[in-house]
């Protein structure tokens, strides 16, 4: 009798444990996106590298295939991820910002890690600008993602420190919105754009180009080194794929040491893969700088949020900077 009722038992488990909803597979094909520049040296990295099939593979995800997408600002790298094309998207601190403020509760997107720390210079070809004080209405502006980058929200915030908070958006009618080689070629070819503001390698192309100077360091902004770009994820992806998360996390992290560690031939690789005419000598000299950090621990993130939340730019407001980022990367010393 206890045999059957034992039989029994283990038949009414099996039915229940069939019943059950089957946990959805990881997703067979993980798509990823980056944009221009040397501060998303770290993606480069992974793709040239195949650093992510390699931690894939190791979690039991050969099969997985891996997808590169460049797209050129933050807002479609947005769209994207809400559309479910894209699994993990990278770019400026403020673009996502803006969807962590709005997939709060729902798709819960929070950042991966910090890709880079840099500094972004404001430059001009007008002899009659010294500061940001000096721009008229006919002053034009170039910024990929302008409107919504984190030179964007640089920018307003030099403006309410110069002009008073009332004044921060003073400059947006101003906005000229161009990808960085983009806007580049329109800065160099001396027609419309009187003023750019971009990032590494870009600003000092501008640079080099006689009576160009800059004008505004956002470090100065920032008060010191500050997060430049970060790679954003849905909670939802995180949660559903836990393997291929913590594959991309584990390839993230040997991406950043490998850099740093390996700076001569991270350059070769991104001079390779972007075809930037800069030249390896001077990408090597670039990641020398002691200004431009290649590291996944944030810094000054909470201060932009804030300043984004007291605008209304964000509605919510980041109670710490531990909010913003998935846990993995809490024992870092971030702010």
């Amino acid at each position: 009798m206890r045999t059957v009722r034992l039989l029994l038992l283990l038949i009414t488990a099996a039915a229940c444990i069939g019943s059950m909803p089957a946990r959805a597979a990881e997703v067979s094909e993980f798509k990823l996106a980056q944009q221009f520049g040397i501060g998303y040296l770290p993606l480069t990295i992974m793709k040239t590298n195949g650093l992510v099939e390699k931690h894939l593979k190791a979690a039991g995800l050969a099969e997985t295939k891996v997808t590169w997408m460049v797209l050129a600002s933050g807002q479609p790298m947005n769209d994207a991820l809400l559309s479910g094309s894209l699994h993990v998207a990278s770019g400026g601190v403020a673009p996502f910002l803006i969807l962590w403020d709005r997939t709060r509760g729902t798709l819960n997107v929070k950042a991966v890690a910090a890709l880079s720390s840099m500094p972004m210079y404001l430059v001009t070809n007008n002899p009659k600008v010294k500061s940001i004080r000096d721009f008229t209405e006919s002053d034009r502006i170039s910024m990929a993602g302008a409107g919504q980058s984190i030179q964007t929200i640089v920018l307003q915030m030099a403006a309410a420190k110069e002009f008073g908070d009332a004044n921060y958006n003073k400059f947006s009618a101003q906005y000229r919105n161009l990808s960085h080689p983009d806007g580049l070629a329109a800065f160099l070819s001396g027609q419309e754009i009187t003023a750019y503001f971009s990032s590494p390698p870009f600003q000092y192309q501008a640079l080099a180009k006689p009576g160009v100077r800059r004008i505004l360091n956002s470090y100065d902004i920032s008060g010191g080194p500050a997060t430049f770009l970060v790679a954003w994820a849905t909670g939802k992806f995180r949660d559903e794929n836990p393997k291929t998360y913590q594959a991309f996390f584990n390839a993230y992290k040997e991406a950043t040491d490998f850099i740093n560690a390996n700076k001569r031939a991270a350059a070769e690789i991104y001079v390779k893969d972007s075809k930037d005419k800069s030249g390896v000598d001077a990408i090597e000299k670039m990641l020398n700088d002691p200004e431009i950090r290649i590291t996944m621990t944030p810094e000054q993130t909470l201060p932009i949020a804030n300043f984004m939340s007291k605008t209304g730019t964000l509605k919510g407001k980041a109670g710490s900077w531990k909010d913003l980022y998935f846990p993995e990367l809490h024992n870092l010393p971030g702010s």
